[in-house]
């Protein structure tokens, strides 16, 4: 039996041996003050100790949501703040390099727990895995623009687990010195905000940023007030003062803050991200409490402002498919003009240079064909690099212009049976590798029936030990029996193909990224 001594207390965890590897587990951990009753919405406080021995065995419970990768509702609890470790020695010769990872999900669904985020495929190498749960939809990312409710409370959530993380993994046998974080969508946003926030320095030595980043437009809210106020008339208060209506969010059931659906937004120029409706937003700066972002991202990076340290980000080929999938609602919002035209570039413009742009895009993707299912394979391309792609080269570009750490940029390409997520959505008729694809290789998932068989495993090898090696060293291909990895410039744009092999490239996307390269250049 386990047992560790952390600031909070003693913990009891698992010892978990498979045919393939042994490790330690303790789940479950308090990371911050229950956030419920007047907590609700604000900032995490800092978590409580216990006395005696703690069970670690379970995890805690997830945010209440609607879990849209099982289909179904989970109750979870307001008290959803809980991390989990997974440890190869709780005595290692020397510290081990931590993972941390960032769950995705849209900032409204997912968790840290391990059905879907399984360790074994790191287990297979000395390192310490972290996954936690924060605040997801209302209860995470409320804002009200005041003291009260600035928003970002999902985020605030995550600086906590990573403040735990620093405080506490060197009883795990972890390298509080060496800490890489890392995540996949949302949580890849996630990712490259702690990159760029002050409240997040210090607190991590590496980072990975798995198909997402700040500049992706659904990664922030613009109106998140406006959707404030329209949750409480949904909920039967209409009221137009804040403090009413945090008084009326604050004591309805939390059941009644989960899966929520408003009315589109009364705006001159919807986006596919206002469908986000709570996320990440730009708090106001004159707000007279901690603040974790205070400008837009674009224009933060612009400035140079990102943390120095080594640095990977990537995408999947067909990353577009995850909104091509409600292809029939997707063809109606795309008829409108301005609506294949990123939201950046979109604020900055008259409706006469709109329109030019526009039919710019639409002749590229399109060559000015109507929309239908029968371009349905265009309009991913479309929306792989506009609401992904593009702005991860971009991102990349940024750390290189500003920093004397490395960037690494990759391509995943890898098809194999663990390729669950496009066939659940039904589109294997498409060509390339969905959103959200590339975590079976990272994660061991038994919620699901995804295959296992040899034509994966050497690829997960492969596949872990680039990320568990750039944890380790900052050099994802260091010593390792494959290709080199060769650093991102703005040059060369170097590019590390994940597929069956690995290869280095030179900007293999060169044209679709230097058309919206040339698109972005001419208005920002």
């Amino acid at each position: 039996m386990p047992i560790v001594n952390i600031k909070q207390g003693d913990l009891k965890g698992v010892q978990c041996k498979t045919d393939e590897v042994e490790y330690f587990t303790f789940k479950g951990i308090p990371y911050a003050k229950p956030p419920i009753g007047r907590l609700r919405f604000k900032a995490p406080e800092p978590p409580e100790s216990w006395r005696g021995l703690r069970d670690a065995s379970q995890h805690g419970p997830v945010c209440p949501q609607y879990n849209e990768r099982m289909e179904r509702f989970e109750a979870g609890s307001e008290d959803c703040l809980y991390i989990n470790v997974y440890t190869k020695s709780l005595t290692p010769t020397c510290p081990l390099p931590v993972l941390v990872w960032i769950h995705g999900g849209g900032f409204y669904t997912g968790s840290g727990d391990s059905d879907f985020y399984g360790p074994e495929f790191f287990m297979a190498n000395d390192v310490v895995l972290v996954t936690f749960n924060y605040r997801l939809e209302v209860l995470g990312f409320l804002c009200l623009d005041n003291e009260d409710v600035p928003g970002n409370a999902g985020m605030k959530d995550q600086v906590a687990a990573l403040k735990w993380v620093k405080n506490n993994i060197s009883a795990f046998g972890g390298d509080s010195n060496n800490i890489t974080i890392f995540g996949c969508s949302a949580g890849a946003a996630s990712v490259s905000y702690h990159l760029i926030s002050k409240m997040s320095a210090g607190l991590f030595n590496k980072a990975i940023c798995q198909s997402g980043v700040c500049l992706n437009e659904w990664s922030y809210n613009i109106y998140a007030k406006k959707r404030a106020f329209q949750l409480g008339k949904l909920l039967g208060k209409e009221t137009d003062d804040t403090t009413e209506l945090l008084e009326f969010l604050r004591n309805v059931p939390v059941s009644s803050l989960v899966n929520i659906q408003l009315p589109e937004i009364e705006v001159e120029h919807r986006d596919i991200a206002d469908s986000i409706l709570f996320g990440p937003v730009i708090e106001k700066p004159y707000l007279n409490v901690e603040k974790f972002i205070t400008e837009a991202p674009p224009d933060t990076l612009k400035k140079g402002n990102i943390a120095n340290v080594p640095v990977i980000v990537g995408y999947t080929s067909s990353e577009g498919i995850e909104t091509a999938r409600n292809f029939s609602k997707l063809v109606g919002f795309l008829a409108k003009v301005g609506s294949v035209v990123p939201r950046e570039i979109k604020l900055k413009v008259n409706s006469t240079e709109l329109k030019v742009i526009d039919q710019k895009i639409r002749t590229k993707y399109f060559d000015s064909k109507t929309i239908t299912s029968e371009i349905m394979q265009d309009v991913v391309d479309l929306q792989t690099y506009s609401l992904f792609a593009y702005n991860i080269y971009r991102f990349a570009s940024y750390c290189t212009e500003n920093n004397s750490s490395p960037a690494y940029l990759y391509k995943f390409t890898a098809e194999t049976e663990r390729n669950y997520t496009k066939k659940h959505y039904k589109m294997d008729s498409l060509k390339g590798v969905c959103h959200a694809d590339d975590l079976p290789y990272l994660f061991n998932v038994t919620c699901l029936n995804i295959p296992l068989t040899e034509d994966s495993k050497s690829i997960i090898k492969k596949i872990v030990s680039l990320w568990t090696t750039f944890a380790r060293t900052g050099n994802p291909t260091e010593s390792l029996n494959v290709p080199i990895w060769e650093t991102y410039t703005n040059k060369e744009k170097n590019c590390y193909v994940i597929g069956k092999t690995f290869q280095n490239s030179k900007n293999p996307d060169a044209e679709h990224i230097n058309f919206w390269e040339e698109i972005y250049m001419n208005i920002l």
